[in-house]
């Protein structure tokens, strides 16, 4: 949790967003919710062998193929899980949330959708947000302190909520450099720590210092520090998530229409954040792709179990596009 010095930091890293957005908080504006039906069928890790279980350094667990033909459903960039594993928050870049509520096995894996709705995405005044330029929203995380973080790109910032569905409350004050990324590159990476830091890692802005890596910054002691994310084998950055330890786990896609898409998992341990070095020194848990189960992997985040393992689920974004799928994985990580 966090402490009352760190919140004082992270509220020194706001801006609040004005008195209009400050009444409609107050006047709490409906949450308009509209239900969806959303079909589910078994992900297999590797359709040739149906009995593969094993990828790099985890275990998969399980996953569902989600489909529906409501509410403008796809598009999910982001993920929050619940603590419980009893459902999930997704953020679309198409301006929406979905919750999804799972029916899950004795495991404790989610095998069929008992429930799903979609919320409108507000900004300040309350209003939905609906054209792309503002409405791209890449990243979520549901903080410590109760709240939730949106990143957007092509007018990028970073907002806070204080429930799906609800009013933007606050932006994050970031570098300048930020808004500076490339239009459809900007934060899809976010990773929050307990005690409020964050590390933010760009899709597509080269890092500040020239070199071989992507522009990244860190939220520490209440103040930002520029690091490079590595660049490698074209693969970019699509969502992170941090640990009890410190470490974080990135989420990596890849896609060339010769070879199509894959997807990578790395960890970067704590001590490459503390140091002096500005590069994230990754190390690689698993990368797939065909014939194992891969589409355009965007959303990640990590759900806590009582053996001390990690089960990371693992979310596709689909761009609504009949040709691709919305695929939910879930992995078993032992650190």
């Amino acid at each position: 949790m966090m402490t009352a010095a760190s919140k004082a930091k992270h509220r020194n890293g706001l801006i609040l967003l004005g008195f209009a957005g400050l009444l409609c908080l107050l006047a709490g504006p409906s949450v308009r919710a509209e239900p969806v039906v959303v079909r589910t069928a078994v992900l297999e890790l590797n359709p040739t062998a149906p009995a593969a279980a094993k990828l790099g350094r985890l275990d998969y667990l399980g996953g569902l193929i989600l489909a529906s033909e409501g509410g403008g459903f796809g598009g999910y960039s982001g993920i929050a899980v619940d603590a419980d594993g009893a459902g999930l928050w997704a953020i679309a870049d198409t301006g929406h949330w979905l919750r999804l509520d799972f029916r899950c096995n004795d495991a404790g894996l989610p095998v069929e959708i008992a429930a799903a709705e979609i919320l409108p995405l507000r900004d300040a005044n309350g209003a939905e947000i609906t054209r792309k330029t503002l409405s791209d929203a890449e990243a979520l995380r549901h903080l410590a302190d109760g709240r939730w973080l949106v990143s957007f790109e092509r007018a990028h910032r970073l907002w806070f909520y204080d429930r799906p569905g609800g009013v933007a409350t606050a932006t994050l004050s970031t570098p300048a450099s930020i808004t500076q990324q490339p239009g459809n590159g900007g934060i899809e990476a976010v990773a929050a720590f307990a005690n409020g830091d964050l590390l933010l890692l760009s899709e597509d802005m080269t890092a500040a210092n020239g070199g071989d890596g992507n522009a990244a910054w860190l939220w520490r002691n209440g103040a930002w520090r520029d690091l490079v994310w590595p660049a490698r084998d074209d693969f970019k950055p699509t969502d992170a998530v941090a640990l009890d330890n410190g470490d974080v786990i990135v989420l990596e896609r890849y896609f060339k229409p010769v070879i199509g898409p894959k997807a990578r998992l790395q960890r970067i341990p704590a001590a490459s954040m503390q140091g002096t070095e500005a590069v994230l020194q990754p190390e690689l848990l698993a990368e797939w792709a065909a014939p194992y189960s891969v589409d355009n992997m965007e959303a990640l985040d990590v759900r806590r179990m009582p053996d001390g393992s990690l089960w990371l689920y693992v979310m596709s974004d689909d761009n609504q596009n009949i040709l691709q799928r919305t695929l939910l994985m879930v992995f078993r990580y032992q650190p």
